[in-house]
């Protein structure tokens, strides 16, 4: 049975502060706590503050917040992390946006806003590099829950108290209340919070495949691994290519099609993990047996090991090399990939593959759920009263729908047009208000996942007419189609609530043994018996380098009930 969380904050107490919220307001200078502190120490630190206060701000004839509506007497600087991207001719940390910010909300409340870039592939290293110098941003977050677990573990957080975020970020507060204090609580105290993540929600990744070469072969989309192994086969046969499948460096999501439905939760809970590669699991040993099927019989890339960044996947199969080639749909997709290949390959056609092409017969073509929110994240252990405060009026100021609105789709008459369908339409916009990578996604990810929409309808249109290159609009159709038909075999990694000390240890010396390791016994098997003995002699290797303490770790936390 999964252990009881504590509620951190009654529905009472909730309702209170949402009408308190444009009341009177007292001052506290208190350091974040939570709400089990007892009433009369709350009382005498809210009566202290008051009094210290009376010169710094105004004060209320009731409650125990400071109000900063009129702004901090004196200028607080807030510290926001933003992905650097390597988006061609765009500062992450400089542009009209970080500057919009500014003047909307930090001239406003007297913050300075400064933004922080953090490299999105080497996030952890960067965070963990600034927490080391003692520099990192007031905010410090990351999408996957055991990072948060690793950042917590190295005392980057400061604990938080509930009600001072209802308090200072209601709107916030009251979307996203009920889930901070079920995923928020780590070792029974509250520590982080998290963005919202609305149930419309469909992923635009799909593997683009080349219909010109299974039409010419007289070759129906194929519905398991072994129609789609015999496809490979003939477009072989056909001199025609091979499938790409660049290295698998981070991603650890590789092996879904081969576990079995329904699955085994306590294997899941101890092997499906994003920070370190499951060598030893039954399902990687079945996707590895595959691909080494692939790799003896040249159904796949034979320099698969030198693609690192997945470019080589894209080069090849834009040059007609490669049969397959999966991705992110979106505009992009048209300038990137798309045009190239027609430039080279004018009579080429292009298709989504079926995502249960490469499922074993018999099995259900799963993948990861998104847990019930977006981006994680804390507020520096050091930082200040005034900072922590600040970074909740930030939240609250971004939750806006007005705001949220304006960073995510821009201008009217500029970054888009309204259709007649109500839809708003990118146009294209390229001058001084242009959106980032992801429609802005980077600034507004710690309140929202994903766009916002009245409706589904509405959201649906608006992904067709957002992402799908133009004419190609079947593509994000065809994703949407398979994303409804095989959503019940969706399901999200256990998330535990105890920090799992041995991923943080080990992790990092496991994703370099399992690269190592996995690419050998892909390309050096040439035989079942092979493969069988390099497989056993391999997973031993890496269960004696840490993996076998991270699996009893996690163990012990799956059978105290610690997870969700």
């Amino acid at each position: 049975m999964k252990k009881a969380l504590q509620k951190i904050v009654t529905a009472g107490l909730i309702s209170a502060m949402a009408i308190g919220t444009l009341a009177g307001c007292g001052s506290s200078n208190e350091t974040a706590s939570t709400p089990s502190q007892p009433a009369e120490s709350k009382a005498e630190a809210s009566t202290e503050a008051a009094a210290e206060s009376t010169e710094a701000g105004d004060t209320a004839a009731a409650g125990e917040f400071t109000d900063y509506s009129a702004g901090f007497p004196e200028t607080v600087t807030l510290q926001v992390p933003v992905y650097e991207r390597g988006w061609e001719g765009w500062n992450p940390t400089d542009n009209y946006w970080t500057k919009w910010i500014q003047e909307n909300f930090g001239d406003k409340y007297n913050v300075n806003v400064e933004f922080v870039s953090i490299g999105r592939s080497t996030e952890v290293q960067d965070f963990t590099q600034l927490l080391s110098a003692g520099s990192a941003p007031t905010f410090i977050f990351h999408y996957d829950y055991p990072n948060i677990l690793a950042y917590y573990s190295q005392g980057a957080y400061q604990e938080l108290n509930a009600d001072e975020i209802a308090y200072y970020a209601p709107t916030f507060w009251g979307t996203m209340g009920e889930t901070i204090q079920d995923y928020g609580v780590i070792d029974g105290k509250l520590m982080v919070v998290m963005g919202n993540r609305t149930e419309l929600v469909s992923s635009n990744w799909g593997t683009l495949v080349r219909k010109d070469w299974m039409d010419a072969l007289g070759i129906d989309m194929p519905t398991n691994l072994d129609e789609y192994n015999d496809m490979l086969m003939k477009f072989k046969e056909a001199g025609y290519g091979y499938a790409s499948a660049p290295l698998l460096a981070k991603s650890f999501n590789f092996d879904y099609n081969f576990r079995g439905w329904p699955y085994d939760e306590e294997g899941r809970a101890l092997n499906s993990d994003l920070a370190v590669a499951s060598f030893t699991w039954e399902p990687t040993k079945a996707y590895l047996k595959n691909l080494n099927y692939q790799y003896q019989n040249g159904l796949v890339d034979p320099d698969f090991y030198l693609d690192t960044d997945g470019n080589q996947s894209k080069s090849n199969f834009v040059a007609g090399k490669a049969a397959t080639y999966a991705c992110y749909i979106n505009a992009g997709t048209q300038e990137n990939v798309i045009d190239p290949l027609l430039e080279q390959n004018p009579d080429a056609e292009i298709v989504i593959l079926d995502p249960a092409a490469e499922v074993l017969a018999g099995d259900k073509p799963q993948g990861r759920k998104y847990w019930p929110f977006g981006m994680i994240y804390g507020i520096n252990a050091d930082a200040t009263d005034e900072e922590r405060i600040a970074a909740w009026m930030y939240i609250e100021w971004m939750s806006q729908e007005d705001v949220i609105d304006t960073l995510q789709n821009g201008f009217e008459g500029k970054n888009y047009e309204v259709n007649e369908e109500g839809v708003k339409v990118p146009t294209g916009y390229t001058g001084e208000e242009k959106l980032s990578n992801n429609d802005n996604g980077d600034y507004w990810c710690m309140v929202n996942a994903n766009k916002q929409y009245a409706t589904e309808e509405e959201w649906r249109k608006s992904i067709i007419y957002v992402n799908a290159p133009v004419g190609y609009e079947y593509l994000i159709e065809d994703i949407l189609s398979y994303n409804d038909k095989y959503d019940e075999y969706r399901t999200p990694d256990t998330c535990f609530t105890v920090p799992i000390e041995t991923l943080a240890e080990y992790s990092s010396d496991l994703a370099e043994l399992w690269k190592e390791s996995y690419v050998q016994i892909v390309t050096k098997a040439a035989t079942e018996e092979d493969f069988e003995s390099m497989y056993e002699q391999m997973s031993q290797q890496y269960l004696d380098a840490g993996y076998q303490e991270i699996l009893d770790e996690k163990k012990a936390a799956y059978d105290a009930g610690e997870f969700h």
